[in-house]
């Protein structure tokens, strides 16, 4: 089943997980964009707990409705957006994993990891989570780009995957396909074919031969990314990092 892998096949874009000391870090850390992802994170979670969410408000603050939003679609068909790859899963999970800190998408929770972040005093816990920032820096540098972005054939789908896969895109195109927990999505597996080539997912089948037997995986098994130790999450950001910038220079 786990045959075919999308880094063993994808040789355009090698992407190596790094690790810089503790004092570069503090040099560059004004300059960290998983830092300014966090921020934007606390944006967020202050104007949902100020107003409550709506659809007005996704347009304009979630970085993949606002992308196709301003690209010319119309509102419906970019509130249809989602991230292909999420970053927040991965990255809390690696902060659990390796700097045995727990966080959460609310502001308390958000303002504490930032506090700890740029805390002036070193401790265990800041060492830690600023090393783990500094593994994820390449992958937060692609997270919110075009080439991490698609529209999804019905709004509820967005949930759905990230339920039952947490966002795992190939596990999400597995299945979809004839007999899976997604294909309720598609009416016929020719449908799916269709959208698939239609975002640009058509990559990730070996050949561009469109099949389920085909599918290129991120990472050989079916784990879920709460489920996966470290060395597996790292291999899967890997892979991830080369597929969005493979798919974002077949964009137009």
């Amino acid at each position: 089943m786990y045959k075919n892998s999308f880094m063993k096949i994808s040789k355009k874009e090698k992407s190596d997980v790094s690790v810089t000391g503790y004092k570069k870090s503090r040099r560059v850390l004004m300059e960290s964009v998983v830092v300014k992802i966090i921020e934007k994170y606390l944006e967020w979670e202050k104007i949902k707990q100020k107003k409550g969410y709506s659809d007005t408000l996704r347009l304009e603050y979630d970085d993949d409705a606002n992308y196709y939003l301003n690209k010319g679609y119309s509102e419906d068909e970019a509130l249809h957006a989602d991230t292909i790859v999420s970053f927040w899963t991965i990255y809390k999970t690696l902060l659990e994993r390796e700097a045995g800190w727990s966080s959460y998408k609310t502001p308390k929770s958000l303002e504490c990891l930032l506090r700890q972040i740029r805390s002036k005093r070193e401790n265990d816990y800041t060492v830690k989570i600023i090393k783990v920032n500094n593994k994820l820096e390449e992958f937060a540098k692609v997270i919110y780009t075009k080439g991490n972005y698609m529209l999804l054939p019905k709004r509820s789908m967005n949930n759905e995957r990230y339920k039952r896969f947490e966002d795992r895109i190939d596990l999400t195109l597995f299945h979809s396909f004839s007999g899976g927990e997604l294909s309720g999505y598609f009416e016929r597996d020719e449908l799916l074919r269709k959208w698939i080539i239609r975002e640009k997912l058509d990559q990730l089948f070996k050949n561009g031969d469109v099949r389920k037997e085909n599918i290129l995986w991120l990472l050989d098994n079916e784990k879920k990314i709460t489920e996966m130790d470290s060395s597996e999450i790292y291999v899967y950001i890997n892979s991830a990092i080369a597929f969005i910038k493979n798919r974002q220079c077949r964009l137009r």
